[in-house]
């Protein structure tokens, strides 16, 4: 074990520890140069958070699901295809893709 030990240069190992200080300390600089604001307020996650709920409640009290009425009167075909498949077309699954038998 002890010559093992001689084979270890503590100046290789202490450089190597110094560069990977210099690497941690570059790589917090530009953390930091890339978490700035710029003209941003300021915002508390507090108030972020009564915003939030405050949108979720309009969304839960709103009744009126009228718009998706269109959604229900939309065409099912492609216009110009004709509404019974074709008898030498494959039968296709509800993905479009021919279903397997």
């Amino acid at each position: 074990m002890k010559k093992e030990y001689k084979k270890v240069d503590i100046d290789k190992i202490e450089d190597l520890q110094d560069d990977l200080a210099d690497m941690m300390e570059d790589a917090n600089e530009i953390q930091e140069v890339l978490g700035r604001q710029y003209g941003m307020p300021e915002i508390d996650d507090a108030d972020l958070e009564a915003e939030l709920d405050a949108l979720g409640d309009d969304l839960f009290m709103d009744d009126d699901l009228s718009y998706l009425d269109a959604a229900a009167d939309a065409p099912t075909t492609i216009p110009g295809q004709s509404e019974k498949p074709d008898a030498n077309s494959a039968q296709l699954d509800e993905f479009g893709l021919p279903a397997l038998s």
